[in-house]
């Protein structure tokens, strides 16, 4: 079954956009009749039967009710991943890709010291995350935070103030005792992981967030690149929720 994005439904109306149109009616080929599946991106995954097909605009009825958010097997990933964004912005968009099929549930993108790249096209992010969240069949998609200054991400997260969350730094350096990231895993627990770029975070930065509650912590044996480790962080918390409901 085809699965379109269509984030906002109006009086059982999915309205598709100019991309998903374009995509049902010129390279599908879907017609007036047909049935598809739809996700608004938030957790509701909707059968839905075409009733205009158009490469400007596609409108589907819904007919049934999938899934809705927070039901037995529909909850959204809790795994946020703060990232330095690589200077090779293709190896972050596989970074992308991939932890969205395994379990991404927000990104923010961060500068740092070391950071060789400054900034991020937020509708190229979104484009990638949509695609993936279809071919993988999924309900939800994972929130986008605009790039911003370590710094500034801090201040933002002090000033929430949300205590329930598990904060990790992940870093190669020895000025901090590294403890292991999947010993400290704790079930149905939001995860927040910090990523830095190829350079690493500096001492500096790992001071400041030890400070702000964020443990340093080791993804394995061996060193990782940047988008390697992002995916290990994305997807170890899903799959130990998994051996746990066993």
């Amino acid at each position: 079954m085809f699965l379109f994005y269509a984030p906002h439904t109006e009086n059982g109306q999915c309205c598709f956009s100019p991309a998903e149109s374009h995509h049902c009616a010129k390279v599908l080929r879907l017609l007036p009749g047909q049935e598809v599946w739809v996700t608004d991106g938030k957790g509701f995954l909707y059968g839905a039967e075409l009733s205009v097909v158009s490469d400007k605009a596609c409108l589907a009825g819904v007919r049934r009710v999938l899934r809705k958010p927070g039901e037995e097997g529909n909850l959204r990933p809790q795994t946020h991943i703060v990232l330095a964004p690589t200077k090779n912005m293709e190896r972050t968009e596989w970074f992308l890709e991939k932890a969205t099929e395994v379990g991404l549930g927000k990104v923010s993108f961060i500068r740092t010291e070391h950071s060789e790249r400054k900034q991020v096209k937020p509708e190229r992010v979104e484009s990638i995350l949509v695609a993936a969240m279809k071919q993988s069949q999924q309900a939800y998609l994972p929130v986008q935070e605009e790039m911003c200054s370590l710094g500034e991400y801090l201040e933002r997260q002090e000033k929430a103030g949300d205590t329930r969350v598990q904060k990790f730094i992940a870093y190669c350096g020895a000025e901090y005792e590294r403890k292991s990231f999947l010993s400290l895993l704790q079930p149905q627990t939001e995860v927040e992981v910090m990523i830095g770029p190829e350079g690493d975070f500096s001492p500096a930065e790992v001071a400041r967030c030890v400070e702000a509650g964020y443990i340093p912590v080791s993804l394995g044996d061996t060193r990782l690149r940047t988008e390697t480790a992002a995916l290990f962080a994305a997807w170890a918390p899903s799959y130990l929720s998994g051996l746990k409901n066993r």
